[in-house]
């Protein structure tokens, strides 16, 4: 008779398990289906006014009323960008809190000595990547310096005479550099403390090439100051200027710098979709795509899947970049 109450006892605590497993399932669906029903907060890894902070505010203001709730900025910068990384890295994966991610968080992971305290590749969920920043390289056009390869020849007829102003050692724009020594064409870097003073200096005749994002070099190439020799990634604004892989610099490939949102892992596959869509959306909206295009951006739309694979692709060209540079966490 014991043995059969018990029997009983254990039947029914097992049936309120499965019920209360069912019912949090169903209130977790529930959410997820309603995502979102509160404000969201993007990180942003770096300082406020700098080029992933402006494209973030332009798309999430456009996004906020595409998803019809708020969504605001949070900075937290510093170690090239993997402080905010981590952060949003160990968030709760519901959707509420998405960093704002571009290449950097993937060149960190070799550029600084220190070890990052998350895997690019595991701890993030991908969501879209939306734009991309092209590194320029320019020269002034008062130079005879009218191609890249009119550039080339003379680096090569002159091993070390040529002298190149970047945004500052670790950046994408310096790794250039770095792959053009790949193939032997040596130019002296010349590390300014970002991407205006390295504009600045080539305006001033003090360098003979200056590399950096396109946002710094817009002025001066409107002005007709510079003239752009090649590009890491076509570009809107400048679509018939060569790319460096296309004049057989293929490491370069991974040096632009694309930027969108991912989320922590395990982000579900619902909330993950519906971010995407309405981003997407946004993306094609003809006010926003001359916002971002004005602001020297070029859309750049990769769903998860595609931007997965760019994740990877430029983890290992960035790791055998610095590894042949022996810079970051490669120096001796």
């Amino acid at each position: 008779m014991k043995s059969i109450r018990l029997r009983n006892v254990l039947i029914g605590a097992v049936v309120a398990v499965l019920s209360c497993c069912a019912l949090w399932s169903t209130v977790a669906n529930a959410q997820e289906s309603k995502y979102p029903n509160k404000p969201i907060e993007v990180i942003v890894p770096f300082t406020a006014g700098g080029p992933t902070d402006i494209w973030t505010r332009i798309v999430i203001n456009a996004l906020s009323k595409e998803l019809g709730v708020p969504i605001s900025t949070q900075y937290k910068p510093g170690a090239g960008s993997m402080i905010g990384s981590a952060y949003a890295a160990k968030q709760k994966p519901d959707g509420y809190v998405l960093l704002a991610a571009s290449v950097s968080f993937i060149s960190a992971t070799f550029l600084e000595k220190e070890s990052p305290p998350y895997d690019v590749l595991k701890d993030f969920t991908p969501i879209v990547s939306c734009i991309v920043v092209p590194n320029v390289l320019v020269s002034n056009t008062s130079s005879d310096l009218t191609s890249l390869d009119t550039m080339l020849k003379m680096a090569k007829q002159n091993p070390g005479k040529l002298t190149c102003a970047t945004p500052g050692l670790g950046t994408t724009a310096h790794l250039v550099l770095d792959v053009f020594k790949m193939h032997g064409v040596d130019v002296i870097a010349v590390p300014a403390k970002g991407g205006g003073p390295a504009a600045t200096a080539l305006l001033g005749k003090h360098v003979d090439l200056a590399i950096c994002m396109y946002n710094a070099a817009i002025p001066h190439v409107k002005s007709g100051a510079f003239r752009i020799l090649a590009v890491t990634d076509k570009m809107a604004q400048e679509p018939g200027v060569p790319t460096f892989p296309e004049k057989g610099f293929p490491e370069a490939a991974g040096l632009g710098s694309w930027q969108g949102f991912v989320g922590p892992a395990n982000l579900p596959k619902s909330i993950q979709d519906k971010f995407t869509a309405a981003t997407r959306k946004v993306l094609q909206m003809p006010s926003v795509k001359k916002a971002l295009e004005d602001a020297g951006y070029t859309i750049y739309y990769k769903s998860p899947d595609e931007l997965r694979e760019k994740m990877a692709s430029d983890y290992k060209d960035l790791e055998k970049i610095v590894k042949a540079a022996g810079i970051g966490k490669y120096s001796k």
